[in-house]
């Protein structure tokens, strides 16, 4: 039972990429934007790498 537990906690784990896809791709569209973009994309893409 606790292996069964195991694996299904790791599956679960494994969808953290699927959460941070859309931050990812705000950030970067975000950054596209003259003078104020980087600044703004920035934080945006670093929600992204934390919940990965």
């Amino acid at each position: 039972m606790r292996v069964v537990m195991l694996m299904l906690a790791a599956l679960s784990l494994s969808g953290c990429g699927l959460v941070a896809l859309p931050f990812r791709v705000a950030g970067d569209v975000i950054s596209v934007v003259p003078v104020v973009g980087k600044p703004l994309g920035a934080p945006v893409h670093a929600v992204g790498d934390v919940i990965d």
